[in-house]
């Protein structure tokens, strides 16, 4: 147990302490000596293996610091580290860059320079001792990586790295004491702004901008014990260019959802847990005009913006709290009269759903995710319990896109229309069926209530060529994305014509 360590601990602090009755001892020594008793407590409870890989798949440098190499043992896959080590000398001078920083009233929660494209050896250690992630940084720092696992029970690392999702988690060679585990909860519960303790035992929140962190502080309702999950956003802006270019979608189909936003339909985005469905709903918020205003809702932040007018509303839900509650039915009600053009659900789970009804019958475009893996599955989560909608009202629904996973790549599988009678109509299919552009235009009852054929012909064809423009030329970028919009609105021909 950590407290076995605190007699030593506070033996070492008490003799710093005393030190203060001579004249010649500052108080940057003194704080410096308490600073590393306490990281004798967090640095070096742990340790990172030297596995030998019997085949490297996948070899690379974070930061000119950090190495990694992804590859085999036996049958199994590793995710494999190799970092600089803390000697005594290194520490001495972290601990006086953090005392020094302290001391003039700096903050310490996340070093600015962990953001710099090239880190040393010094600026990685002095990261690894403040900002919480301890013997996580590797993963965290990794571009690569998506979401990080540690339980006490297993104390292995485990990752989910996107070149190899297609497989699941990945062991690493980073292992932890299992009293490091707990320690890292609390430090990580308290960076998030949460209280975490054996009565509070969930906690989620996010570290930042960048990292959504859920954890389970000991054995209340595990027994397996403390364990931390941390998911992480891409590392690219999630653009529906960028999708395009990488095979996600064609642009004829995004054209055909880009008309169904633009007519504020109500889009729903199915698929399995990580088949890509926020990375889609993302993309399709760059499609929105610069002058509509948009209203996202989440649990946990991970939608990053639109090219709309943009406001942000987060649950705050907390176990084990007598603090009021706002969920998302709440937040959605409170939008309702926030005059928003488009409403974005992260999640569909419950009742909220119900309003989402109601907001799609005011004219608001509605956009959300839900988890199911077909058309039929979405309509029957929607009317059983607990969100229970009746039959009748599923009409509202314009189009269900279905994502899913295909080895290290995440594509559209299926878009289908609901019509009035609530019978499907697939747009297009995973095989290609359907993606043509007469194809488009023979099955789709709701444009053609807006749009003549020719009209819809000339409107779907206009906006293939303008995003198959953007993506031979490199608009990626939100910010990019976002005025090329602007300009498709106000002068497409002109933007169609620039080489």
């Amino acid at each position: 147990m950590v407290f076995s360590k605190l007699p030593s601990f506070f033996n070492k602090l008490h003799a710093s302490i005393m030190c203060l009755n001579s004249t010649k001892i500052r108080w940057e020594h003194v704080a410096r000596d308490v600073l590393k008793a306490l990281v004798d407590l967090y640095i070096g409870k742990y340790k990172v293996e030297d596995i030998q890989l019997d085949t490297v798949l996948l070899d690379y440098s974070i930061g000119g610091v950090v190495d990694v190499k992804i590859g085999s043992v036996g049958e199994e896959l590793y995710y494999t580290v190799h970092e600089p080590k803390i000697n005594g000398n290194k520490l001495d001078e972290i601990l006086s860059d953090i005392v020094g920083r302290v001391l003039s009233g700096l903050e310490d929660a996340e070093d600015p320079k962990l953001k710099s494209s090239v880190l040393n050896e010094t600026i990685y250690n002095y990261v690894k001792v403040t900002s919480g992630w301890g013997p996580l940084l590797p993963c965290i720092s990794d571009p690569y990586v998506e979401d990080i696992f540690v339980s006490k029970s297993s104390n292995r690392v485990h990752v989910v790295h996107n070149k190899f999702s297609w497989i699941g988690w990945l062991k690493t060679n980073i292992v932890l004491d299992p009293e490091l585990v707990d320690r890292l909860v609390l430090s990580l519960s308290r960076r998030i702004g949460k209280h975490v303790s054996l009565v509070n035992p969930l906690v989620e929140g996010s570290y930042g901008d960048n990292y959504r962190v859920s954890l389970i502080y000991g054995k209340t309702v595990s027994p397996h014990g403390s364990s931390i999950v941390v998911r992480k956003r891409g590392i690219n802006d999630w653009t529906i260019t960028r999708l395009i270019n990488e095979g996600t979608l064609s642009s004829t189909v995004t054209s055909y959802l880009w008309l169904v936003l633009e007519n504020r339909g109500w889009i729903i985005i199915a698929g399995h847990v990580g088949s890509g469905k926020t990375t889609l709903l993302q993309a399709l918020l760059t499609l929105i005009p610069p002058y509509k205003k948009v209203i996202t809702i989440e649990d946990t932040p991970e939608i990053t913006g639109t090219t709309g007018l943009w406001e942000q509303l987060i649950e705050k839900n907390e176990a084990f709290t007598r603090l009021p509650q706002i969920d998302s039915f709440t937040l959605l009600r409170f939008a309702l009269r926030r005059r928003p053009d488009y409403i974005v659900i992260g999640e569909v789970r419950g009742i909220e759903a119900r309003l989402l009804v109601q907001a799609s019958r005011l004219g608001h475009g509605v956009l959300n995710t839900i988890h199911a893996d077909s058309p039929d599955s979405v309509l029957k989560r929607l009317i059983a319990p607990p969100i229970s909608i009746p039959k009748n009202l599923l009409n509202n629904i314009w189009t269900i896109v279905v994502m899913s996973a295909h080895g290290d790549r995440r594509r559209v599988s299926s878009v289908t229309e609901i019509n009035n009678d609530v019978s499907q109509v697939e747009i297009c299919s995973d095989h290609g069926e359907g993606c043509e552009v007469d194809h488009i235009i023979n099955s789709t009852v709701r444009l053609t209530r807006v749009h003549s054929r020719d009209t819809l012909r000339h409107e779907i064809l206009k906006r293939a060529m303008f995003l198959e423009s953007l993506v031979s030329r490199g608009v990626f970028s939100t910010h990019d994305l976002r005025l090329r919009i602007l300009e498709f609105y106000n002068s497409v021909e002109e933007v169609l014509a620039e080489k």
